[in-house]
């Protein structure tokens, strides 16, 4: 059995949408910690029509207005353009937090009255969480890179790698990989076989045998090139010797074998370069859940 602890992920994608009932004036950004509780209830709280209200939602929607930073990271926060919404909106690019305030509607309502906030939810079920949140939390919590199991390190992996290695990569990965956790595609005629090797610590070396056993997979399957993987923080210099050696030959109708090598510190570059690649092109109404239908909320 598995003794790996579960990785705890803090994900906002649900909102407190309520009523601003008077202005505050915030002398200093600091964070009411009730309202980072996960735990935290509304004071307040009836349908769309009905009035929803919460004195903690209301001192951070003021506190993020006037300051504009994540009271669950402390970063600087981008604001959106105004255009796009009727009101205000920051949005966290670490931790994805959101919020802001607005008027009903384009036209609607009480000018400025609507204050809208991301609420905190702990998922450790990482099939509820996306791609993008996972490689974000584990480019910012390196340390929980190794709480990945084998399985979900077989699904996230070839996705970084996509980005990592920009070319496409096929997850095979199961009980008769033949050897083969992916596949990256970097031409026609170019091919890379990825081996990983997901153990539960990232202590200790990896072991030659493993570096030959690619090296087998590579003549059987006719592909001359391979990625091996480990979470260990090193490969022995064994296995060094023996990824040298086989990168040294030539096969006839093969052409020249090569085996690179990437230990835990190569595998944090991985997901760091992944991360920074899918933030760069990230809106805010990619972060924002229910964007397109704000308009009526605000």
């Amino acid at each position: 059995m598995s003794t790996r602890d579960k990785i705890r992920i803090p994900v906002f994608n649900d909102s407190f949408l309520f009523n601003i009932y008077e202005e505050l004036d915030i002398k200093e950004d600091k964070v009411d910690l009730g309202w980072v509780d996960e735990n935290w209830q509304p004071e307040v709280w009836e349908s769309y029509i009905g009035p929803r209200y919460d004195s903690k939602a209301l001192f951070e929607i003021h506190r993020l207005m006037k300051f504009g930073t994540c009271p669950f990271c402390l970063t600087k926060m981008k604001q959106v353009d105004k255009d796009i919404q009727p009101g205000t909106i920051f949005v966290c690019y670490e931790c994805f937090y959101y919020g802001g305030r607005g008027t009903r509607g384009w036209f609607e309502g009480p000018s400025n009255a609507r204050g809208n906030l991301g609420r905190l939810k702990i998922i450790e079920n990482l099939d509820e969480v996306s791609e993008d949140i996972l490689i974000k939390h584990l480019s910012l919590n390196s340390e929980d890179i190794i709480k990945l199991t084998p399985k979900n390190a077989e699904k996230i992996v070839p996705v970084i790698l996509k980005d990592y290695l920009n070319c496409e990569v096929k997850a095979i990965g199961g009980v008769k990989d033949g050897g083969i956790d992916a596949l990256a595609i970097r031409g026609e005629n170019s091919k890379l076989i990825i081996q990983i090797k997901w153990r539960e610590t990232s202590k200790g070396s990896e072991a030659v045998s493993v570096v030959r056993e690619v090296g087998g997979t590579l003549l059987s399957r006719g592909i001359p090139s391979g990625l091996l993987i480990s979470t260990r923080k090193q490969f022995s210099k064994p296995a060094k010797i023996e990824a040298d050696l086989i990168s040294k030959n030539h096969v006839l109708g093969l052409g020249k074998l090569n085996i690179d090598l990437a230990d835990f510190n190569d595998i944090i570059d991985m997901f760091n370069i992944s991360c920074k690649k899918r933030l760069e092109i990230k809106a805010p109404q990619d972060i924002i859940p229910f964007w397109d239908i704000m308009d009526s909320f605000w």
